[in-house]
């Protein structure tokens, strides 16, 4: 019998969606798992905690919201000597504690207040879904819709809203902050700073105790979606994707951002400091604004500053509407076959703002997303490349956005060479991230680790691969069950943490007695 005949006539409070059936089922469990079975063998010199933050709602959603709208549930792997310990905890954010206490969902669509029960349109509104950071001490759960919950880097407790305090003026905060390695610092910023569909943007980076200092505000050209960013020594260049908000369509009661084709991708270059030295023309305070065509940069990499004058930076490009649940105001659907990429932008700082930017080098012709590098690099040129991919050859050989990341890349700017990983038939690869093999270890020299769907077996391992020997993995962790897939993670050295306990809880030593009972060691 068909399964599906098994369940015929039964209905469920549970939207019959896509990302919410399948390998897309909520996963909706707390908890921890000791000593997962490893294949292959883990190399001691791993030391640290991959956290990665999954869209997960706890109860079924508005029928109308969206994909990334899911409260924030943490995985954490433990890594010590060859063993893999794990945890799951949901972030208890204002908006899950008032939903669980309700067992039904009160807030509507995302990031509209208007289309939520009158009773907590006051509450903060984000589930902390979208990246885990570690910075001044502090575990930091991030969506750029509010501030940052933090939480306990080991018991996965959510400790507070906002742990930064008054120093921050503004309503809103990345999800994809950027650490400056060699000024210690993290780079932040915040667009709809001063409230919903408000064009203004904060700047400000926070020193290693978490001070803030170099504040700056800004305005968008419209108020468009920024998710991500990147930084040189001297500028930060925000990427601007192609929807728009107007409170308008909010108070109409319909999604917050729409699709514009006739936006084109932008990028707001802005001096990180009042020191920073400025290119001949520019005035102090000034931001430039450069675009190219409607294109959709998703994810960057990484960005360098050359001698030329010029800033380049690198980012996965989808050359229509990636995020189709956020259509045109007229609800055209992307094409079905568009192209995604992975491509160097080039922007000239002596051009003046408003200037269109040239064509984008082509680095690597597949669809490509969540591009990683050797993060110790950051803010200057670098050689490694890492980043999810399909693979072509291993399908019906078209190349577009909605087919599936079954692979692995390993990209050497250097020799211009591509090293790939294949996950597997029915496989699917989540974010990598990469491990250094020492603090001193040469630029890409290390693992890199990620995320690995089984579909057809419904559960998860972890994949170990060496740069050494991409193509090969060093090892997986397997998990017993299914997760869902992370928007973003990442890897904390075991030396970076107040604490490096174990996740899962400590088990006193037994011994035999003499009268033959267990009994807890002195």
């Amino acid at each position: 019998m068909e399964i599906a005949a098994v369940y015929e006539g039964l209905a469920t409070k549970w939207l019959a969606a896509y990302d919410l059936a399948g390998s897309g089922s909520p996963c909706r469990i707390e908890g921890e798992l000791a000593d997962l079975v490893v294949l292959g063998e883990i190399p001691p010199e791993i030391n640290g905690t991959f956290y990665r933050v999954m869209c997960d709602p706890f109860v079924p959603p508005d029928p109308n919201n969206v994909p990334i709208d899911g409260d924030g549930n943490v995985s954490a792997f433990r890594i010590h000597n060859g063993r893999v310990d794990m945890r799951l905890k949901y972030i208890e954010t204002e908006r899950y504690k008032l939903e669980r206490r309700a067992n039904k969902a009160l807030f509507g669509l995302y990031r509209n207040p208007f289309t939520h029960h009158p009773c907590v349109r006051a509450a903060v509104d984000s589930t902390a879904n979208t990246n885990l950071v570690y910075w001044a001490n502090r575990l930091l759960a991030l969506k750029e819709v509010g501030l940052p919950y933090e939480i306990d880097p080991d018991t996965l407790e959510t400790l507070s809203y906002d742990p930064f305090g008054d120093q921050i003026k503004a309503k809103t905060f990345t999800a994809h902050p950027k650490v400056d390695p060699f000024s210690d610092e993290l780079v932040v910023f915040g667009y709809e700073a001063k409230g919903l569909a408000t064009k203004d943007i904060v700047i400000y980076a926070l020193d290693k105790d978490g001070k803030k200092h170099d504040e700056q505000w800004i305005q968008s050209p419209w108020c468009a979606f920024i998710h991500d960013c990147v930084i040189t020594p001297n500028w930060l260049v925000l990427v601007l994707w192609p929807f728009e908000a107007n409170m308008a369509r909010l108070k109409a009661g319909k999604q917050h951002w729409a699709w514009d084709y006739k936006l084109p991708a932008t990028f707001i270059v802005v001096p990180r400091r009042k020191s920073t030295p400025l290119p001949s023309g520019w005035k102090q305070g000034e931001s430039r604004v450069y675009s190219w065509k409607n294109c959709m940069p998703i994810h960057t990499a990484g960005a360098w500053e050359g001698e030329d004058g010029k800033v380049y930076l690198e980012s996965s490009r989808v050359h229509d509407n990636a995020f189709p649940f956020f259509p045109p105001d007229d609800g055209r659907m992307p094409a079905p076959d568009a192209k995604a990429d992975f491509v160097r932008w080039e922007l000239d700082l002596n051009q003046p703002t408003g200037s269109t930017v040239p064509d984008p080098t082509v680095i690597l012709d597949v669809p490509s997303e969540f591009p990683r590098i050797d993060e110790r690099f950051m803010t200057g040129k670098y050689r490694y490349l890492f980043l999810n991919v399909f693979m072509p050859e291993t399908s019906d050989g078209k190349k577009n956005i909605f087919h599936g990341l079954n692979g692995l890349a390993m990209h050497d700017h250097e020799t211009n060479k591509t090293r790939y990983y294949y996950a597997g038939d029915d496989s699917l690869v989540q974010e990598p991230i990469f491990i250094p093999r020492g603090p001193n270890a040469p630029e890409g020299d290390g693992w890199v680790m990620a995320m690995v769907e089984r579909r057809a077996a419904n559960r998860n391992d972890l994949v170990l691969l060496d740069t050494k020997e991409f193509e090969k993995p060093v090892a997986f962790a397997q998990l017993p069950m299914h997760v869902k897939a992370q928007i973003h993670g990442n890897w904390v050295e075991g030396n970076q943490m107040t604490s490096g306990r174990s996740l899962v809880r400590e088990i006193p030593e037994f011994s035999i007695s003499g009268k033959g009972a267990l009994e807890p060691l002195d």
